[in-house]
């Protein structure tokens, strides 16, 4: 009996959709995204062998990826059904490349619907691995590298260590610590994926990354029963439109969560009835009022504006309080440092230069080392200049410890705010005579679903946060991030919990509200409660004995 043909994607949530439309003919496996990536701690590029790239398998993708290694060793024909733009050309390169397929052959299926017509289609016209949307998307990704490395360094001198900013990031934050916008501005009428962000934005109050977040759920595929399982929307970048299904909003309300109900119907009513491209801004700094700016200035931002935002508030160079931004401290230092050093490398006019040169690459208009080669040229020299600028013996510079009004409980001293490896923490300023240490938390406007008490958050190293009951006899504790709007059944605080490779999960953290009566979340909250408990017994095992 012959083997199975193997389609690999990046995603569980798109594998699935797949699975449905493909039936038993084909095994449909997901990567859970790259596989490797050029390590963070160091710049990983040899800039003087044609900016060679060393990389490494991404932690915790080591059991994905030998899992992937035998499916494919004993798999017959291979195909690869990654997105349908360069990062996804990329992505398929580097399956190529770890699981010994000639990228040279019928290997890629390109397919911006997934539909069974336009699947079948797509895998009967597969075609070679597009080299050149590779070099553009590497282009990009190693000119990002170079710069976010290199600004890294000089602020670990100028500001302290831990500190960088990326060219798009550096742009926007500017941006953001300038745009003071008000009146009426228009937008463009074709319904592109940014006129999508800007009008769910305007209409349905959606931040960007909900709104690409809700698109790709529409792109890869909705389970419809009986009717199977098919996307709503092509693959939302550039011009965005329906698909072969061309459904009304109405025919699939049923099958449809409230959010991806708002966001379709706005989808299909724009591109059936048209939409008003006026946007009003009222001076404050917004999701619109950015858009609008980065639109003024010409600049290509959809895919990478909500990334941008969200790691800017991650780096804590702005805050993000009622949906309006504001510039910290830290970001103003920021700012500061690159001033009269990178002006012209992190414009808008040098991101579109830059931008310009990446798209010919992809026509096979421009060599992708050539592109990378002009913009570190005069990158370098700016850098050059910064580094030149610093004190002579200038040393690395440490995150500054910072005294807090809190008082330790077991000494009545101040306590000291201080960064360690997994996060921030509080010490106390009595050390050595006192060693009281604890957890460094910030106080939300969120209530606590089980007592409504204040829910406190802890911010650990990676980004990852961790939210609790400010009430010591509450038990109320989550990873899952808090969301500004209510529950609308019963009021209480809405969570979303994310997967790796899939589509978040939004739920009332209300146990008792009808909308939790056979929610999937109950079961996923049971298992790692479950986990919890028995790590925890284990802890307490080992301590026991110790003692």
């Amino acid at each position: 009996m012959a083997a199975k043909s193997l389609i690999l994607v990046e995603n569980a949530n798109k594998a699935k959709t797949l699975k449905k439309l493909l039936g038993n003919s084909y095994s449909v496996l997901s990567t859970d995204g790259f596989l490797k990536a050029m390590p963070k701690s160091r710049l990983a590029i040899d800039e003087k062998n044609n900016y060679a790239a060393d990389y490494k398998t991404i932690r915790g993708q080591g059991p994905t990826l030998q899992k992937l290694k035998k499916a494919t060793s004993d798999a017959g024909k291979i195909f690869i059904a990654t997105n349908p733009n360069a990062e996804g050309e990329f992505l398929a390169n580097q399956y190529c490349e770890i699981f010994g397929i000639n990228e040279q052959s019928r290997c890629r299926i390109f397919c911006d619907e997934l539909t069974k017509d336009a699947l079948k289609s797509a895998i009967q016209n597969a075609r070679p691995v597009n080299m050149k949307l590779v070099d553009a998307y590497q282009a990009k990704q190693l000119v990002d590298k170079i710069a976010s490395h290199k600004i890294g360094e000089y602020f670990s001198y100028k500001i302290w260590r831990g500190n960088k900013v990326g060219r798009f990031r550096a742009m926007l934050l500017k941006i953001i610590s300038e745009v003071k916008a008000a009146g009426t501005f228009e937008i463009s009428k074709t319904l592109t994926a940014a006129t999508l962000q800007e009008l769910a934005a305007r209409d349905l109050k959606f931040s960007a990354s909900k709104t690409r977040l809700i698109a790709l759920q529409l792109y890869e595929g909705i389970n419809f029963d009986k009717e199977g399982c098919f996307g709503l929307i092509k693959f939302p970048s550039g011009e965005i439109k329906l698909t072969g299904e061309n459904r009304t909003p109405e025919s699939v309300k049923d099958f449809l969560n409230d959010n991806q109900f708002k966001l379709y119907n706005l989808i299909y009513s724009a591109i059936n009835d048209g939409f008003s491209n006026k946007i009003e801004l009222d001076g404050t700094n917004t999701n619109l009022a950015l858009m609008v700016a980065l639109d003024k200035l010409q600049v290509n931002w959809a895919d990478y504006f909500s990334i941008g935002v969200l790691s800017l508030i991650k780096r804590q160079y702005i805050t993000a309080e009622n949906s309006i931004y504001k510039i910290t401290e830290l970001g103003k230092k920021v700012l500061a440092a690159l001033e009269g050093f990178f002006d012209k490398d992190f414009s808008a006019a040098a991101y579109n230069k830059f931008f310009a040169q990446v798209y010919e690459i992809a026509e096979g208009k421009a060599e992708k080392v050539s592109v990378i080669e002009n913009y570190c040229a005069t990158f370098n020299k700016s850098f050059e200049k910064a580094m030149a600028s610093l004190p002579e013996g200038a040393q690395i510079q440490e995150i500054p410890v910072i005294e807090t009004d809190e008082i330790c409980e077991k000494c009545g001293h101040k306590m000291l705010l201080k960064h360690g490896r997994y996060g921030n923490f509080l010490a106390c300023s009595n050390y050595p005579e006192c060693k009281n240490i604890k957890p460094y938390v910030e106080y939300t406007a969120y209530k606590c679903p089980k007592c409504g008490g204040r829910i406190t958050k802890r911010i650990f190293s990676g980004g990852r946060n961790s939210y609790a009951c400010e009430n010591s006899d509450c038990d109320f504790r989550t990873w899952d991030e808090p969301l500004e709007k209510p529950c609308k059944t019963c009021g209480a605080t809405i969570f979303v919990h994310k997967f790796k490779g899939r589509a978040p999960m939004i739920y009332c953290g209300n146990e008792n509200c009808t909308t939790r009566k056979d929610h999937p979340i109950n079961k996923i909250l049971e298992s790692i409660k479950n986990r919890s408990e028995k790590a925890k017994a284990k802890r307490q095992e080992a301590k026991g004995k110790r003692e």
